[in-house]
C-alpha cells in the first residue's frame, strides 16, 4: 500500500464531526481591517453555509478580521455551534477580500519576485523541505514540485507535489502567489463565487457510474470510501430507503474518494470498482453492494482474493477483474474522483451534493428535506 505519510499532503485531514470548520484556534490583537469587519463576516458566513451545506440551525459565527503574520493576508476564526458541540477553524483573506484560505502557509520569499517562475528551484527547495518537516514525511518518500501554472485564482500560480515512496505515487496541489512570497498547501476558496455553481463546474457527470434516470429532477453526487463503515450505512440506505421512496426522480452519481491516511484497502477497492464499471456498468451497483456488504471480512492481506471472489458473485468475468486490478487500469478514474472531491473541499465520506447542496455524513431527515425542497422547485 502507498506510504501514509505522504497522504498526509492531499488535503484530507479527517474531522470527527466531517467538517473542515471544525478546528482550534486563538485570536490576538484588533486590527484596522476591523472596520470591513460586519460587511465581510456577513459575507463569509454566507459563502461557508452554502459551500459546505451548514443548515440554518447550525450557528456560525467569524471573529472580527485582523491582520496576519503574512502581509497578504488577514486572518480571522471561524466558529460553529450546533447544540452544546462548538469547534472553531482559523482562517485566511486575501487583503483584497477575494479568497478564503484554510491550510499552511509557506513565506517562499521575503521580497516580491518578478518572474517567479525563473526562480522555481530554489521555491520547490523550499516547499520541499516545509513539507517534508511539517508532514513529517520520511526521507524514503522522494518529493518532487511540478512546474508553475495557471490556476483558478488570480493572483495565484498552483503547483504539483509529487510523492514517490518505490511502491506508489500521490500528488497535492499548492499555490504560489504571483510575486512569489508565499505558497498555499491547503485549500483556496473564491468568496466571490456562487457556491452551487463551483460544484456544478468541478464535478464531471459523464461517464460515471449511476443509478437512475439522466432526466431526472434530482441528481445527487456521493463520494465515498469502500472501507468506511458510515459509506456502508449509506449504501444500505441508498438500497432501502433512498431509491424505493423517490425511484426516478433521483439519479445518483458514485464516486470514489478513498481516505488513504486511515484505511489499508480502500484504494485498492476503489480500483476494482472502477474496474467493475469499466467491464460492465450493469454489474457496478451490485459489485459495490456486495463490498460493503463484507467489509468485515476484508483485510489488507486478503482483499484482492475477496474483490475478484465478490466480482463472481455479482456476475463479473474474475479473469479480466483480475488483469484491470494487478494492472492498475483504472486507478486515472479514481484519481480524477479523488482531485474533484479535494477541489471540493471534501474532509470525510460519506459526503453527498444534492443538486449542488453538500450534505456530510447520513442524515436521512436532512437528505429527505433537501430532495423535497429541490423536486418542489423543479415544478
Amino acid at each position: 500500500m502507498i506510504n501514509r505519510h505522504w497522504y498526509k499532503l492531499t488535503g484530507i485531514r479527517l474531522l470527527a464531526v466531517a467538517l473542515l470548520f471544525f478546528m482550534v484556534a486563538s485570536q490576538k490583537g484588533q486590527s484596522a481591517a476591523a472596520a470591513n469587519s460586519s460587511v465581510t463576516n456577513q459575507k463569509i458566513i454566507r459563502y461557508v453555509r452554502e459551500r459546505f451545506g451548514i443548515p440554518d440551525s447550525t450557528k456560525l459565527t467569524v471573529a472580527p478580521v485582523q491582520d496576519s503574520q503574512y502581509s497578504d493576508f488577514y486572518k480571522t476564526v471561524i466558529s460553529v455551534q450546533d447544540g452544546q458541540k462548538k469547534s472553531t477553524q482559523p482562517v485566511l483573506i486575501t487583503k483584497d477580500w477575494h479568497y478564503l484560505v484554510i491550510g499552511d502557509v509557506l513565506v517562499a520569499s521575503t521580497t516580491s519576485q518578478r518572474n517567479p517562475r525563473a526562480n522555481a528551484s530554489v521555491t520547490d527547495e523550499k516547499i520541499v523541505n516545509f513539507v517534508r518537516t511539517k508532514f513529517h514525511v520520511p526521507d524514503s518518500v522522494k518529493l518532487t514540485v511540478g512546474p508553475l501554472q495557471e490556476s483558478d485564482y488570480e493572483g495565484f500560480y498552483k503547483a504539483i507535489i509529487y510523492g514517490d515512496n518505490g511502491t506508489g505515487k500521490s500528488s497535492t496541489p499548492a499555490f504560489v502567489t504571483k510575486d512569489g512570497r508565499y505558497t498555499v498547501i491547503g485549500s483556496i476558496f473564491n468568496l466571490n463565487a456562487d457556491p452551487r455553481q463551483e460544484v456544478e463546474q468541478s464535478i464531471s457527470l459523464e461517464n460515471q457510474p449511476t443509478v437512475g434516470p439522466r432526466n431526472a429532477p434530482v441528481t445527487i453526487v456521493e463520494f465515498a470510501d469502500l472501507e468506511c463503515p458510515t459509506c456502508a450505512e449509506m449504501q444500505k440506505f441508498i438500497e432501502t430507503q433512498l431509491i424505493p421512496k423517490y425511484g426516478n426522480k433521483i439519479r445518483i452519481v458514485f464516486k470514489e474518494f478513498p481516505l488513504v491516511t486511515i484505511h489499508d484497502w480502500a484504494l485498492t477497492a476503489a480500483i476494482a470498482n472502477e474496474c467493475a464499471y469499466q467491464l460492465n456498468p450493469a454489474d457496478y451497483f451490485r459489485y459495490r453492494s456486495i463490498i460493503f456488504e463484507s467489509q468485515g471480512m476484508i483485510d489488507a492481506a486478503n482483499v484482492r482474493t475477496l474483490l475478484l471472489d465478490f466480482g463472481q458473485r455479482a456476475g463479473l468475468d474474475r479473469l479480466k477483474l483480475a488483469t484491470c486490478l494487478d494492472s492498475k487500469a483504472s486507478l486515472p478514474r479514481v484519481e480524477a474522483d479523488m482531485r474533484e472531491g479535494q477541489k471540493l473541499g471534501i474532509m470525510s465520506t460519506p459526503t453527498l451534493f444534492i443538486n449542488g447542496v453538500p450534505v456530510v455524513g447520513l442524515n436521512p431527515d436532512h437528505i429527505y428535506q433537501l430532495i423535497d425542497q429541490a423536486l418542489q422547485k423543479a415544478r
